[in-house]
């Protein structure tokens, strides 16, 4: 089982569809997180077709999106808690605001929004930000890949292209 981290896919008013070179990556096994906006439902019903997808809404996904999707949420896996939020306003401080959101205490924080791929710890919580598959600009599409393990999570950036 493989997790994915990706965020702000923008479809279609930035990319037309979600590139090959990641979806020739997933496995009906593997678990998907998104960040929020994928701007509309057709993005999200796709990705659910090829595995399981933990998803908040971003502030540019249409009402649709809006309506289904929290704004955040924390899922178990391997008894590691992982956080889900997409983000808000200037980039700067962004992974602050964002970590006072939540009330626990998370193994992971995935957050998007910014466009821009951000890998730290803050204390015991890793915050990553998987930057953008949706970017205009083919060299900077990214998504992430999260590795748990029982003593350590891992996460790795992946530059399409």
């Amino acid at each position: 089982m493989t997790l994915f981290v990706i965020s702000d896919t923008h479809i279609p008013e930035i990319s037309q569809k979600i590139p090959e070179e990641f979806l020739s990556q997933i496995e009906p096994e593997d678990i998907l997180f998104h960040a929020g906006d994928f701007t509309n439902m057709q993005t999200l019903r796709e990705l659910e077709k090829r595995c399981k997808v933990h998803a908040v809404r971003g502030n540019m996904d249409d009402s649709d999106v809006k309506k289904l999707l929290p704004d955040k949420r924390i899922v178990e896996i391997s008894g590691k808690r992982i956080g889900i939020i997409h983000g808000w306003g200037a980039p700067f401080d962004l992974p602050e605001r964002i970590k006072k959101k939540f009330d626990l205490d998370l193994d992971v924080l995935i957050f998007g929004h910014s466009h821009i791929a951000y890998h730290r710890r803050k204390g015991k919580t890793l915050l990553f930000n998987p930057g953008s598959l949706g970017n205009p600009n083919l060299e900077n599409r990214t998504y992430g890949i999260l590795r748990l393990e029982e003593e350590k999570i891992w996460a790795d950036l992946i530059r399409l292209g």
